[in-house]
């Protein structure tokens, strides 16, 4: 429910253009990306335009009969006839208007399915062939219907063979294959000319070849002209470093094949003069040619594209050559309809999905603009002005709000107005490098560069903050020096791949690459070798741990992954359609998800193994409008005109309500109950008041960004960062948790409010050696990938962990000298879910699990739980010993729709927002035991009643984070508990009661989500006495044991039911109030404070819906699916204990992640990037921080999940998301910043 308001919370300004691609309030991560990492992400966008542009120009001006170019065949397909078949080359015509064909493509605006709003051509954009490494070898294939260039694949189809010159007398044309014409002056040797318009590359002639280079990617292109001399075509394409692709053509200029310096091939059959086949090079398993694609024509024009499903994609073709409609392999059909001037006027499917039309006026006399318009198929209206040069000057949504944008005679982006006012300026110097971007507040940030090449050599930022970076001469970067001081260093081989990353304290990682570019052996700093294999389309096919084990994935034709199987032996395996949509996940235990889609591969229903079943319904637009669950019951959705969420309606009828200003910001929202919250911003769009229904709280933020200041009726905190944005100190109501980092940025010391002082050291891949607390020390030993092998307490006591090829924990002992205090022991099933666990206090107990993972039975040796659920994970009946604790929910429970009104021997009352307010347990011979709860406008519980009529008070400091409970008599406060927080983490709780001698003090320290370290304080008198415990945990989190290590013993341990219910021996040392991770036990309420909600152990629910709405889970109500496995620490989102990062590919995984958000090597260009360096190991820690704390952003009826939320990477502090696979046990597909981006 809350998508709205965390957007509210947490994202800033609007949208710029595509030239950024970035949000205005993430201007500075557009500027690195322009600025900073034009040698990578300009490098992509170069190689898909000039690779498409090649085929093009072949495509319409080959075959002139004068002959090809004489260049060496490389082998390939069949000859086409070569001469006279294809007409005179129309570059010329092509580019009558230089600054319409010129204009790149992240500036033009691109309405319906997809049109240039511009222009009114409609286009299509395919890459038929991806081939990774540090120079990556696509081909692509694109259609416009205003095309005149195309050559190979028909007049109005341009692909990478088709990019050529055309030269005539008055200059040469650049045909690209992304559908980019550009004219230039004939050159004279040794003095290259620009363009009229577009990019500014570099065009010159040299010993009868001509050259296009391109300053800021270090790309040249090599173009060797035909025997008359009219064309010029595109024969090699070479980096800085030597690393290249050549194009072949026969005698004739008949394409043969594209060549990689890495060993790829591509070849291609020609016949009549058309590509008929792609093929890649030795890539069968019998080392024959795979066939990529097949083509077929009619009339010349493409009408069918096979890929490896056998079926083809279809398209109708007018006698020009213009798409009139394509039918994919699913057989939905989208039709176009143009006018006279090659501009579409009406598309749209076959059903009426995605139906647009288009009008295109005439220019204003008095301003020279012309008025076109897109609407949809709901009939509603954007309308877009349109400038002499093609450029969008302003777009006005169907709600009236305009985007006014200002660009330069190259395109370039040099001011947005967002609808309420507020503009950011960009500037540039004379190579076309953004060199400043003033905000709307007037802060800037600016960059300076290498003469002659787009590498940004200093970097400033609006808070003051400076990044350095130097290169060698061919343009790699050497070092890179953060804000505080600390240089990160690099060396390349021979080619110009990374060979080694060396931190600022000295710790190298080894990285060896194949001739494509890509990692074959990664050796980090403690001697650690990872390696990894690929197949000949340059996918990994196995990755090989230090220790031996392998996991093994296969792939199918198009790059999707067929299976995988782990290092246990345990496969998995996927099946797509012809359009690569997943239909089914057949898990290790061969249990099947099925996948059903709608119109142009639109998730309709997912059926899951145990056959539940969820529809997904959209509107004519393809919006989401309503979720509906097995039972029936609908969750459905409002937009308005511009598709903005402006109301939602739960499966129970709870309504709540938004209104956004004209930005798209939230400026209200109604909940159930009609309470109204409102929302205030500043010029950058961050939040900076929340008032809920009179209770008001307000945020500060310093220039770069960082909050330091919040206030609201219950508390004021105050942050201090560091230049890179990591926390100092933070200090709420005089408490203070203060934090010092290594040049790393590592956290070397933490000190609490009660003074309790944690000091880490770390070894090189940023595992902690040791945790040194003030009463006690942890020293942690690992295995060779890093897995925790042993723990030292005190030296005394030793707790050793046993792990099983796949990674997971199979057993655990605690050891004081010679004797043995505890032992844990696990087992799991194919799918990694736990089935037996084994210790001293419970001994054996084995799980039975339904095919949804859901736990529906627990045995073992004077133990029995028995559960029932219904279809959307309700527990419908539970069972436990009657001697363990909470006894009185026991037996079947009953449901109003998905809310809980009775579990056993207790009833429930919610009010209109679903919120417990009353829980009663009916006594025999007796008046019933009641709680009574009260909720403010924000959900937050602030009060409970008791049986015994005791009333409790709790109180939140801005952020949300329960920062003290009271117990109060009359309006006295007779004992309270204040909490201290690292982050969302419970750091420390004082507790002062008449009860007590004075303030008793709990400290916790945590890896992760995991307690390590329990300090128990008092105070009586001015002497104070400590204790120390070592925590020992479940796999999730939860503890089980406090060690004692002066005594030797084991000081508490707790005995748990499924879902949470606790006990533990009465006679026990010491107690701890911790429980599921992120969770808090109140004795005065029997919940468990959960951050965000709370939790009701008794019944596996929370007492208040999701804050999220649907997107964290089908089910906002309940808990996790298997709290074994499965943890939701901040009572918003539940997630698997710990997403994995495995090796993967270029699209997911480590592969993935590193080559485009780490080196920037990757075969679709560089991201986001992340410091230099930046190892598995920390974005493994980061992802897990991320689904563990971060807020849920993605749609509800998707499989991937998306969490966003601040955090610190390798001393970068950002904002960052990941991507999971949720049906795979959150398989981390890619993680990135999302506010700043550093390019090397």
């Amino acid at each position: 429910m809350s998508n709205q308001i965390v957007k509210a919370l947490e994202h800033g300004a609007q949208k710029l253009g595509k030239t950024l691609a970035e949000d205005a309030g993430k201007a500075l991560k557009g500027f690195y990306r322009k600025a900073g990492d034009n040698l990578k992400k300009v490098a992509k966008n170069v190689r898909e335009v000039e690779e498409k542009h090649a085929k093009d120009l072949e495509k319409i001006f080959k075959g002139d009969g004068k002959g090809g170019v004489p260049h060496p065949r490389s082998g390939g397909g069949g000859r086409g006839r070569g001469g006279g078949s294809h007409p005179k080359g129309r570059g010329r015509d092509q580019v009558k208007s230089p600054r319409t064909e010129g204009r790149d493509h992240g500036s033009r605006k691109c309405p319906g399915e997809p049109v240039d709003i511009a222009t009114g051509r409609m286009f299509i954009d395919q890459v038929d062939a991806s081939l990774p490494g540090s120079l990556p070898l696509e081909f692509t294939r694109d259609f416009e219907s205003g095309l005149l260039t195309g050559r190979w694949m028909g007049p109005k189809w341009i692909c990478t063979f088709d990019e050529r010159l055309e030269l005539d007398e008055q200059g040469v044309i650049h045909i690209r294959p992304d559908r980019i014409t550009q004219a230039y002056p004939h050159p004279e040797p040794g003095d290259p000319v620009y363009a009229s318009a577009g990019s500014r590359n570099e065009l010159d002639l040299a010993e009868g070849l001509f050259t296009i280079s391109d300053p800021s990617t270090g790309l040249v292109r090599t173009f060797t002209p035909t025997p008359d001399g009219d064309e010029a075509l595109l024969t090699e394409v070479r980096d800085r470093h030597g690393r290249h692709y050549t194009l072949a053509y026969d005698a004739d200029g008949v394409p043969l094949s594209i060549t990689h310096s890495g060993g790829y091939q591509l070849l291609v059959t020609v016949d009549n003069d058309r590509i008929t086949a792609l093929r890649l090079a030795n890539a069968t398993d019998a080392g024959g040619d795979a066939l990529l694609m097949r083509y077929g024509y009619t009339d010349g024009h493409l009408s069918a594209v096979y890929n490896s499903s056998g079926k083809p994609m279809r398209f109708a073709n007018d006698s020009a050559g213009r798409v009139l409609s394509w039918t994919d392999r699913n057989a939905s059909q989208y039709r176009y309809t143009y006018d006279t001037h090659d501009r579409v006027t009406d598309e749209g499917g076959a059903s009426g999905a995605l139906h647009f039309t288009f009008t295109y006026g005439d220019a204003d006399p008095a301003t020279g603009l012309r008025t076109h318009t897109e609407t949809n198929a709901l009939g509603h209206t954007t309308t877009y002005l349109i400038n002499d040069h093609a450029q969008v000057a302003a777009v006005t949504d169907p709600l009236g709000h305009t985007t006014h944008y200002e660009r330069d005679d190259y395109d370039r982006l040099l001011a947005e107005t967002d609808p309420l006012g507020r503009t950011t300026r960009y500037a540039y110097d004379g190579a076309g490098d953004l060199i400043s971007i003033t905000r709307p507040d007037g802060h800037q940030s600016t960059a300076s560069y290498v003469d002659g090449y787009s590498l940004p050599t200093l970097i400033t930022d609006v808070g003051g903050a400076v990044w350095r970076q130097t290169y060698d001469p061919t343009g790699l970067r050497t070092s890179l020096t953060d804000p505080l001081g600390a240089t990160t260093r690099y060396t390349h081989d021979e080619r110009g791949h990374l060979a080694t990353v060396t931190d600022t304290l000295g710790h190298t990682t080894l990285v060896r690459c194949n001739p494509a570019g890509l990692a074959v052996a990664v050796t980090d700093p403690t001697g650690g070798t990872t390696r990894h294999a690929y197949d000949a389309f340059g996918r990994p096919t196995s990755t090989t741990d230090p220790l031996g084990h392998t996991t093994r994935t296969t792939w199918t034709t198009e790059g999707h992954p067929a299976s995988r199987t782990d290092a246990d032996g345990h496969t998995e395996s996927w099946a797509y359609d012809g359009e690569g949509n997943c239909l089914t996940h057949t898990d290790q235990l061969g249990q099947v998800t099925a996948f059903e889609y709608t119109h142009f591969e639109t998730l309709a229903a997912r059926t899951d193994p145990d056959g539940t079943h969820y529809s997904f319904t959209h509107d004519a637009h393809m919006q989401l409008v309503a979720v509906t669950n097995p039972l029936g019951e609908q969750w459905t959705y409002r937009h308005d005109p511009a598709g903005r969420v402006i109301g939602e309606c739960d499966f129970a009828g709870r309504t709540i309500e938004y209104q956004l200003d004209p930005a798209g910001q939230l400026v209200a929202h109604t909940n159930p109950l009609g309470r109204r919250t409102t929302y205030g911003y500043d010029l950058l769009g961050r939040t900076t008041s929340v008032n809920a229904a009179g209770s008001l709280t307000t945020f500060g933020y310093d220039p770069a960004g960082y909050l330091v200041h919040a206030r609201n009726r219950d508390a004021e905190l105050v942050r201090t960062v560091d230049p890179l944005g990591l926390l100092v100190a933070e200090t709420v109501n005089g408490r203070t948790v203060s934090h010092e980092r290594d040049a790393l940025g590592r956290r070397v010391r933490r000190t609490t409010p009660a003074d309790h002082v944690s000091a880490w050291s770390y070894d090189p891949l940023d595992r902690p050696l040791l945790l040194d607390t003030t009463s006690g020390r942890l020293a942690f030993s690992y295995d060779v990938i890093g897995r925790e092998t042993e723990r030292s307490v005190n030296e005394r006591l030793t707790i050793a962990s046993t792990w099983s090829p796949a990674h997971r924990l199979t057993g655990q002992s605690v050891r004081s000298g010679g004797s043995v205090l505890a032992e844990h022991s696990y087992s799991y099933r194919a799918d990694g879910h736990l089935v037996g666990v084994a210790n001293r206090w419970n001994g054996p107990r084995a799980f039975e699990l339904d095919p949804a993972g859901r736990v529906t039975a627990v045995t073992g040796d004077s133990w029995s739980e028995r559960y029932r659920y219904d279809a959307l994970g309700n527990p419908t009946e539970a069972d436990w010993p009657a001697h363990s604790t909470a006894k009185s929910a026991l037996g079947p429970r009953s449901y109003t729709g998905t809310r809980l009104i009775g579990a056993g021997r207790v009833r429930y009352e919610h009010d209109a927002a679903g919120r417990t307010v009353l829980r009663q347990v009916s006594r025999l011979s007796r008046k019933p035991d009641t709680w009574h709860y009260t909720w403010d406008a924000e959900d937050r519980l602030t009060e409970v009643t008791t049986p015994d009529g005791s009333r409790w008070r709790y109180l939140y400091d801005p952020l949300g984070r329960r920062i003290a409970k009271q117990r109060l008599d009359g309006d006295h406060v007779v004992e309270k508990t204040e909490f201290s927080w690292d982050g969302p983490v419970l750091a420390e709780q004082t507790t002062t009661a008449p009860y007590l001698p004075g303030p008793h003090t709990l400290s916790w320290d945590h890896g992760g989500l995991h307690p390590l370290s329990q300090t128990e304080t008092i105070t009586h008198q001015g002497e104070t006495d400590r204790r120390f415990f070592a925590i020992v945990t479940d796999l999730v989190g939860t503890p089980v044991e406090l060690l004692d290590p002066d005594r030797g013993t084991i000081a508490w341990h707790g005995v748990s039911a499924l879902w949470g219910p606790t006990s533990w021996p009465s006679d026990s040392a010491t107690y701890i109030p911790l429980r599921f991770p992120g969770q808090y036990f109140d004795p005065e309420s029997r919940l468990h404070y959960n951050v965000h909600r709370y939790y009701d152990p008794e019944t596996g629910r929370y007492t208040s819906p999701d804050p999220l709405g649907l997107g964290p889970a089908v089910n906002p109500e309940t808990y996790v699916t298997n709290p074994h496995t499965w943890t939701d620490p901040l009572g918003l989102s539940p997630h698997r204990h710990r997403p994995r990062i495995e090796t993967g590919n270029d699209k997911e995984g480590w592969i993935h992640i590193d080559g485009r958000h780490v080196t920037g090597n990757h075969p679709h260009g560089p991201g986001d990037l992340m410091p230099p360096g930046t190892t598995r190991n920390q974005v493994q820690s980061a992802a897990e921080k991320l689904v563990k704390r971060g807020q849920r952003i993605s749609d509800p009826a998707k499989r991937m999940q998306l969490y966003e939320h601040r955090l610190t990477v390798n001393g970068m502090s950002a904002r960052y998301r990941v991507l999971v696979d949720s049906h795979d046990f959150n398989r981390v597909i890619t993680f990135f910043p999302v506010e700043k981006s550093y390019r090397p």
